[in-house]
C-alpha cells in the first residue's frame, strides 16, 4: 500500500477536487495559478492512476464520471486532513496564503469588509479575500467548496454545517441631518409616512423555503409601504438618502458606516420588540472545522463584527 502511495503525486488529488468544482479546465488552471496545459498534463496522469476517463468535455466545460464524483466524497475528507496535518504545527498569520471567500448581507458588507482588509493587510499580508452576494441559500455554494464563510440568519440544521451565533441585527430608520422629521419632539413610526422610504434589497429563496427576517421586519412595521427604492448597493441607497427627504430602512450596523454622524444620522429605532431582533450566524462547512488558516479567519470575523454590532 505504502509502495503504491509513493508512485501518487498529492497535487493531483488537489487539482482533481479543483475540477469537480470547477468544472472547467480553464477555470481550474486560474484558481490553482498554474497554466491551462499544465491542468490538461494533470487529468491525463489522473485517468491514466484511477483507470477512468474521470470528465467528459461538453460545450460549456467537463460531466463528472461517477468514479470521479465518488473520489471527490473521498476528496471532501481527505483534504482538510491533509492541510491540518501540515498546517497545525507551523500556522502563523503572516506565513498564511490562503483565499478566503464570504458571502454577507450588503450593509455589514459594507461596514466589515474594509476592516477585515486592514487587519488582514497588518498581520497576513499574503491572504486574499473574495467577497460573494449574500444568498438566501448558500449550503450549495459552501457544499462545492466555491464559498469558505456565510453570515446568514439561521441557523443550518443540516449537522454537515458548523452554525455560530455572532451578533443580533436591530432595525433603524435613517435620514439625512437635515430631514425635517429630526425637528419632531416625539418622533413616532406613522409621521415617516409622508416620506418616501428606501431599503435593502434582499434575495428570496426562490423555492419560498426561505424568507430574510430583515423583510419581514420591514413588512410588519412599516405597514406594507412600498419603497420607492430597493437596491443592494450601499452607498446608493446612502446617496439618494443624503440627497433627498427619503428614508432608509436599515440596521444597527449602518451607524459603523464612515458617514454616519456627519451626512445622516439615526431618526427612529423600531427594535422595541425581542421578535424584531435578528440573530446572525456565521456559516462553514464541517470539513474546515480544524483548518487552523479557517479557525483563525473566522475568529477574526467574529472580532470585528462583535465591534460593529
Amino acid at each position: 500500500m505504502n509502495k503504491q502511495l509513493s508512485r501518487i503525486d498529492l497535487n493531483l488529488l488537489i487539482t482533481l477536487d479543483t475540477l469537480l468544482k470547477e468544472k472547467n479546465v480553464t477555470r481550474t488552471a486560474e484558481v490553482l495559478f498554474v497554466s491551462q496545459p499544465a491542468v490538461s498534463r494533470a487529468l491525463g496522469r489522473l485517468r491514466e492512476t484511477f483507470d477512468d476517463p474521470l470528465f467528459t468535455r461538453v460545450s460549456n466545460g467537463l460531466i463528472p464520471t461517477e468514479k470521479a464524483l465518488h473520489i471527490g466524497k473521498q476528496l471532501e475528507v481527505i483534504i482538510p486532513l491533509l492541510q491540518g496535518v501540515f498546517l497545525s504545527e507551523d500556522f502563523t498569520p503572516e506565513k498564511c496564503d490562503y483565499s478566503f471567500s464570504i458571502a454577507l448581507p450588503a450593509f455589514l458588507s459594507s461596514v466589515l469588509l474594509p476592516k477585515l482588509v486592514l487587519e488582514i493587510n497588518r498581520v497576513a499580508p499574503k491572504a486574499r479575500i473574495t467577497e460573494l452576494p449574500a444568498k438566501a441559500n448558500p449550503y450549495p455554494l459552501i457544499d462545492q467548496g466555491n464559498l469558505d464563510f456565510s453570515i446568514h440568519y439561521a441557523p443550518s440544521p443540516n449537522e454537515k454545517y458548523l452554525s455560530t451565533e455572532i451578533g443580533i441585527l436591530k432595525p433603524q430608520l435613517f435620514a439625512r441631518k437635515a430631514h425635517p422629521l429630526f425637528k419632531k419632539e416625539e418622533l413616532k413610526l406613522d409621521d415617516t409616512s409622508d416620506y418616501p422610504l428606501i431599503g435593502m434589497l434582499v434575495e428570496e429563496d426562490q423555492y419560498q423555503s426561505f424568507s430574510a427576517p430583515i423583510m419581514n421586519i420591514y413588512r410588519d412595521l412599516m405597514l406594507d409601504k412600498k419603497p420607492m427604492l430597493r437596491s443592494s448597493q450601499t452607498q446608493v441607497l446612502v446617496d439618494v438618502m443624503k440627497n433627498s427627504d427619503s428614508i432608509m430602512f436599515g440596521t444597527n450596523c449602518v451607524s459603523a458606516l464612515s458617514s454616519f454622524g456627519n451626512e445622516f444620522d439615526l431618526l427612529l429605532s423600531l427594535d422595541h420588540k425581542d421578535e424584531h431582533h435578528v440573530p446572525i450566524y456565521l456559516v462553514q462547512h464541517t470539513r474546515n472545522r480544524n483548518n487552523p488558516a479557517h479557525l483563525w479567519f473566522s475568529s477574526l470575523i467574529v472580532k470585528e463584527i462583535c465591534k460593529i454590532i
